[in-house]
This record gives structure tokens, sequence and C-alpha cells, in this order.
């Protein structure tokens, strides 16, 4: 479930060799039998390889956009379900709750719309249900949104709970003929 050429095979050759000698083993082809067999060192693997490097409303013109469509042609609307999205990956959640906050934004109400945001990342997820971010999250001249939608805490900005029942998180790999 991860791309190759976004990652960069010097990065994946390192990250290899190095969680092959963590458990002392040299043969490859006998890392891959182990990485097919178990799901903790596939997990490990996985862990060490991705890179959840993102912030609040990354791509600012998206999200923009998203919230003048929406208001324009969505929030005012009656609907008989809420709108579905899909987030993937969706890292540590940043992306995710962008989504949920330009919603918001455009005169959405929390019950029009849900989220199903997911990753191939256990940790990342973790980090992104738990809602709490540091001062990289924010990044940018535009940070009203900060101060509407957290709190601050002695660890960082807590994400209110409107924006956060928006979004649930899911553990999957996209490339998986069982994906959600």
């Amino acid at each position: 479930g991860l791309n190759p050429d976004s990652i960069g095979m010097k990065k994946i050759d390192s990250d290899v060799r190095r969680c092959m000698a963590a458990i002392g083993m040299t043969d490859q082809k006998e890392y891959i039998t182990l990485l097919q067999t178990s799901a903790a060192e596939l997990e490990k693997l996985i862990e060490t390889i991705t890179v959840p490097e993102t912030w609040f409303f990354r791509n600012r013109g998206a999200f923009d956009y998203l919230e003048s469509h929406a208001r324009k042609e969505w929030a005012t609307k009656t609907r008989s379900r809420p709108l579905r999205i899909l987030s993937v990956p969706c890292a540590t959640g940043e992306e995710a709750y962008s989504i949920a906050m330009a919603l918001l934004n455009s005169g959405g109400l929390p019950e029009q719309f849900h989220i199903d945001a997911t990753d191939i990342s256990k940790k990342a997820l973790a980090g992104a249900a738990n809602a709490v971010y540091g001062k990289n999250s924010f990044r940018g001249k535009h940070l009203a949104f900060r101060s509407r939608y957290f709190t601050e805490t002695d660890n960082g900005y807590r994400l209110l709970p409107e924006v956060k029942q928006t979004v649930e998180f899911i553990y999957d790999n996209i490339l998986s003929p069982l994906f959600l």
C-alpha cells in the first residue's frame, strides 16, 4: 500500500536494511518471507518507512474551493442522507479534519456529513484519533481556524468534539482487495 516513487527507493532500501538489522537478519529473501507471514514485522516496516508529514489546510486552495462549493451547492440544501467523504491516506488526521472544518465553515452541520479516513499506519491513526496537535500542524498565515476549532492545552491544541465526531479513522490498505 505504499508508493515507492513517492517515498524514494534509497529511503526504502535504507529502512529495509535497518529493520533487518534490528532483528539480526541479513538475507533479503528470508526477510520477505517473514514480512509475508508476520503482520507485526510488516507493521514495523511500514511504521519505519512512512513519514506522516502534513498540516492543517495544506494545499489551501483545495479547501477554499471545497468550502465555497459546499456553501453554494450543499450546505443549504436538505438531504435525506449525510454527505460521505473518503480521505486516503489520512496520516495523523490533519487533512480529514481540515475537510470537516471547511464543511463546517460553509454552514454545514456536523450531522450533515461523515468522513471516513484511512491509513496504513496504526501509529499515525492513534495520533489522529487523539486529536491533539503541536505547532508544526499549524502553518501559514491563515490560522484563525485554530482559535475557532481548538482549545489550547499543556500538550498542544485539542480539537473540539464537534469536529472530531465527524471523522472516523480506519486502519486499512487501499491496495487490499477487501479495502473498506
